[in-house]
């Protein structure tokens, strides 16, 4: 078993990532987006020449009409930016239309780029990886959190104790500490595999690494962003309401479909988005069991003792007669 416990960082430490990771993140981002562009956009022009039996021009540099019927107006054809598209061709019907391919897909592009870097850096060593620093991180600050909760106080000896409990539990033992840290089973659940995924071989990380996202996306993500994507869902829905609003009062042409094809795409981004956070996010029974623990913890605590104040105010005075005690003992 290999030892990568990590106890020689803390939360803040890993809280803070370097230039290297920084740039090797969006560096494959950036690869991913490109590539999937290089895939699409040949499907692309499957789709309108064998699907919709149209005539694609595509050759960058070519000068096109911007209308059949008049040669006045010209435009420069583009393989990325700019494709001249001619449907219903030889009939009454025929129409040219102005297709912005990078417009349209540079969204979904980006999201499929985005998901790869994401993959990648969780397998990179942590020096280099950064959604694998982050991981590290909240497995770091939910044992720590335990060491807390355990022991009162936080070392290394601790976290590592902890580290190999939750690593080496089964299903009962994973029970027991559910009740014993007021943590609920899915919640370990999570951690156990993230831990294992830590401490296991390449390989294992590569097929399950899925068990490390999701200790950050659970803990972390879903907590902090989902009513931020959330919100994002909604102004990408008001963003498509307005721009077919605008091609329904003719303000964008019809030979011109880029921009509702663009608005179409950012929903659709947004909302695959929203419903990977939905996935990784905990359940509303679980938020309402955690909130319920934790308050029957305080008002037992208050019921018995009173409030922390009055707590360490009766130390003080039980400390302080203690030492009178063993004064007065010492002098008669």
């Amino acid at each position: 078993m290999q030892d990568n416990i990590k106890i020689s960082k803390t939360y803040f430490e890993l809280s803070e990532h370097n230039f290297t990771q920084m740039i090797i993140f969006y560096l494959i981002t950036f690869c991913g987006l490109a590539l999937a562009m290089i895939l699409l956009l040949p499907i692309l022009q499957w789709f309108f020449h064998d699907f919709l039996r149209g005539t694609v021009y595509n050759d960058t540099g070519t000068s096109m009409q911007y209308f059949i019927e008049s040669s006045q107006d010209k435009s420069v054809v583009s393989y990325i930016f700019n494709w001249a598209i001619d449907l219903n061709k030889d009939t009454s019907l025929e129409a040219r239309y102005w297709f912005n391919p990078f417009l349209t897909l540079v969204l979904q592009s980006a999201l499929f780029g985005l998901a790869l870097s994401i993959i990648i850096s969780s397998l990179l060593p942590e020096s280099l990886g950064y959604m694998r620093q982050k991981i590290d991180r909240e497995v770091v600050n939910t044992i720590e959190k335990i060491s807390q909760l355990k022991y009162g106080y936080h070392s290394d000896e601790n976290y590592k104790e902890i580290f190999n409990d939750i690593l080496n539990a089964d299903l009962r033992s994973l029970q027991s500490y559910s009740e014993e840290w007021n943590m609920t089973i899915e919640d370990l659940r999570t951690l156990h595999k993230a831990v294992k995924w830590l401490n296991a071989g390449f390989l294992y990380r590569l097929f399950h690494v899925n068990d490390g996202i999701r200790m950050y996306m659970r803990y972390y993500f879903t907590v902090q962003y989902s009513n931020a994507v959330l919100g994002l869902v909604y102004i990408g829905a008001a963003i498509l309401i307005i721009i077919i609003g605008l091609r329904g009062l003719k303000f964008i042409p019809p030979t011109e479909p880029s921009l509702v094809l663009f608005a179409l795409g950012l929903e659709f981004s947004l909302l695959i988005v929203y419903a990977v956070t939905l996935m990784y996010s905990r359940q509303e029974e679980e938020f309402v069991l955690e909130q319920t623990g934790s308050q029957q913890e305080m008002l037992m605590l208050g019921k018995d003792f009173g409030s922390s104040k009055d707590i360490e105010n009766l130390l003080r005075v039980f400390i302080n007669k203690k030492s009178s005690d063993k004064y007065f003992n010492k002098k008669n």
